[in-house]
């Protein structure tokens, strides 16, 4: 049988090559541990605040990359674990207060239909404080409520340079 493919790293990846793809964003990847343990064998790093960082006529941005294969909602817990962790709301919610930008993104998976949505840390803070006994978000409150990334084809790339724009202005 195949290896499952992880739809989180390759969400990442078309991340990283929509802001490559800009000359107007500049952008660096922040390292997880994960990506550390495959060079040595034993690492302690701290928790990253983001997936991204980049920076879009002065203004700093974290991204943060999330994606789920359920069709009907995006689950807010994996088990009793967030799928958006704690640490990664609060630094974001402080970015936003001093005056930057943080996003998370979050991409439907489905076969030849992929989207890909934005909320504030803060909108993530009001779902997860908001929930009452929810244990996922319909993708109606999605449409509703989120900016909705534009896909861009051939590599499969989402238009930031766009969702910049539409938030800083």
């Amino acid at each position: 049988m195949g290896k499952k493919r992880d739809t989180g790293k390759n969400f990442e990846n078309e991340i990283r090559k929509s802001l490559q793809g800009s000359k107007h964003i500049w952008w660096f990847r922040i390292q997880d541990t994960n990506d550390i343990n495959r060079f040595v064998k034993i690492a302690v790093a701290e928790k990253q605040p983001a997936d991204f960082f980049s920076v879009y006529r002065g203004r700093p941005i974290m991204l943060e990359a999330k994606t789920s294969r359920n069709l009907t909602s995006f689950p807010l817990y994996y088990a009793s674990t967030p799928a958006i962790a704690k640490h990664q709301i609060s630094a974001g919610v402080k970015l936003e207060r001093m005056g930057g930008i943080s996003l998370i993104l979050i991409r439907r998976e489905e076969f030849r239909n992929k989207k890909c949505y934005a909320i504030s840390a803060q909108q993530a803070k009001d779902l997860y404080s908001n929930k009452g006994n929810k244990k996922s978000i319909k993708w109606s409150w999605f449409d509703e409520n989120a900016y909705i990334v534009d896909r861009l084809k051939a590599p499969l790339r989402w238009n930031l340079q766009k969702l910049y724009e539409q938030i800083i202005c």
